[in-house]
Parts: structure tokens; sequence; C-alpha cells
């Protein structure tokens, strides 16, 4: 078996805690799918992945697919406070989409997927300007739809990617990954500690990613609570530093983050099953991060009463610096 040395980066990792937070202070919370227009869509609904783009004034969401392919759509709409006119796109060729993110150097898009059933496998795309898609890298073997579910990019056009679950059962550590897209190449490695069972049921994981500063990476961890007649989830939020990336440094090695939790006042909002989450306008002056979460397309819902049912619920986040 291949030896993976494990390197904690205590210095860096103290010393940028201790320099750079922030906090969280609800907004506004409502359910997209009150819209009129976005209820007669079949179409809408499994939202996995949402990303706002300052450059086009434009918000793009990406489905995990309601059909038995999971066939993936991508939404655009010129406001997410006001939904009566949007564009939709069949995704040729991408199946339960998870993420995506906006690469402002060619205006495309990446994204990842996530499929199988026992084991689960992936990729991670690019969609095009011309809307072809490019298959970038691919991974297999996770755990039942337990695989790549975040994404960020950062200014160097590294591509981070994280697994919902660490790939064994009895591993305490998911999956981190920093893509170099101009060379075509991995270039950092690195292990995320999750306890699974942080909401008393084991099903904590990792379902989104974002670049919070340079070398921060904020953290999306989302906990199904088990409780099958209602919608319960424990939402939290964690940033960790990187290492420095060094294109010298032996590619074996495999780095252990160390991870700090975000204070965040929910303002009592009953949270949904969150998958994805962007940084939003500025409003009255404020950065603002935006979640989404996926319904599910309600086929968990049958038994449950109407106020337990599965929203897409929009959560506006405001950012206070510390």
């Amino acid at each position: 078996m291949k030896f993976i040395a494990l390197f904690f980066v205590l210095w860096l990792s103290t010393f940028s805690i201790k320099a750079q937070h922030f906090r969280l202070e609800l907004l506004k919370s409502y359910n997209l799918s009150d819209s009129a227009t976005l209820q007669n869509d079949p179409y809408f609904g499994g939202l996995s992945g949402i990303e706002y783009v300052p450059k086009l004034g434009k918000w793009y969401i990406v489905t995990d697919g309601a059909d038995s392919t999971r066939q993936s759509y991508l939404f655009e709409f010129d406001s997410l406070f006001s939904t009566r006119s949007y564009k939709r796109w069949k995704l040729d060729s991408v199946h339960s989409a998870e993420s995506i993110r906006f690469d402002k150097a060619d205006s495309s898009f990446y994204l990842t997927t996530e499929l199988g059933e026992g084991k689960t496998y992936g990729s991670f795309v690019k969609l095009k300007k011309d809307s072809t898609i490019q298959t970038i890298s691919r991974y297999q073997d996770f755990e039942d739809n337990k695989g790549f579910e975040a994404l960020a990019l950062d200014s160097t056009r590294v591509l981070w990617g994280a697994s919902e679950w660490p790939q064994m059962p009895n591993n305490p550590y998911c999956q981190v990954t920093g893509y170099r897209l101009t060379q075509k190449d991995t270039l950092i490695r690195a292990l995320y500690p999750l306890d699974r069972n942080s909401c008393g049921y084991p099903d904590n994981g990792i379902s989104e990613l974002l670049l919070a500063r340079d070398r921060q990476l904020l953290f999306l961890e989302r906990c199904w609570t088990g409780e099958r007649d209602q919608s319960n989830y424990s939402i939290r939020l964690f940033t960790a530093y990187l290492p420095k990336i060094d294109p010298a440094a032996d590619p074996g090695i495999t780095h252990l983050l160390e991870k700090k939790e975000v204070i965040v006042n929910w303002g009592g909002v009953h949270l949904d099953n969150i998958e994805g989450m962007t940084w939003g306008p500025v409003i009255n002056g404020s950065k603002t991060l935006v979640l989404v979460s996926d319904n599910n397309f309600n086929k968990f819902d049958r038994k449950k009463t109407p106020e337990n049912r599965q929203k897409s619920q929009l959560v506006i986040m405001k950012v206070i610096s510390d």
C-alpha cells in the first residue's frame, strides 16, 4: 500500500484563523416554489448548485434531475426576487449535477456530477460558452450518493472539489482536491475532518464549497436528522485554510486541514436540505451569502403533512466581518 504522509499545517492555519474570519446573520428566507411561474415548470426542483455572476448580473441554478436518468437542467435568472421570467437549458450528457461555478476567464461553467447506486462515480465537466460539454476528470468508488458534490474556483484558476463523505466507511476524512486548470493536473490533495454523526444520525456530509478569501475555503456541512415524517436538517458552516501551493512539492503529500466553525444566526428559520451556496450581491452595503435547498422533487413527501414537505428554499445571509 502506498504510504501517504499527513501534514498538519499548524502555523499557517492557526495564524490565518486568528487574523481573518467572519460571521453570518439572516436577512431573508423564502420558497422559490411559491412562484406561480416555477410551480408550473416540471423541471424546476432538485436544486443542487447556485452561482451568482456579478459580471453578468445573473443567477444560475443547476438541478440534479427528476427522472430516472437524473437529467440536469440549467436555469438563468435576472433576479431571484422576481422569477416571472427565466431561461432554461437541458444539459445534454450531464446527469445529476451537484455544483456549478463560473469561470470569468472564458465565460464557461464547471460542474460536478454524482451517479450510481451502491457505488458512486462521477465527473468534473466544463460547460463551454458554445454549450458544448468537456469532461475534465472522473472519480469512482464512493458510497451510494456520497461522491463529489462541492466545487470552488479561485483566482489562480485552481478548481477545488470536496467529497460529501470519506471514500471508505471507517475513514473520518473527506477528500479535497485542487485541480490546476492551466496545467490540467491535480496540484493539491487534502483531507477534511468530518463527524458523520454530528446531528445524532450518521448522515452528515459536505454539500457545498466556496472560496472565502485567498487560500480560505468555506465548507457547508449538511446533516439529515433521520426523521422520515419531517424535513429536518442541521446546517453548519466551517472555514479551513489551504497550504501554499508549491508546484515543486511531492504530489504524493496529502495535507490535513484544520477547520473552524463560522458563527451563524439563522434567525429561527427552519432549514431544509441545503445543497448550494454562492456569494450574492451587496445589499445595503453588506456582502451576502445565498444558499438554496434541494427538495428532491418532493418524492419523499407522500406521507408528510404540507408544512413538513421539502421546499426549494432560498436563504440570504448578511456577511459580517470580525
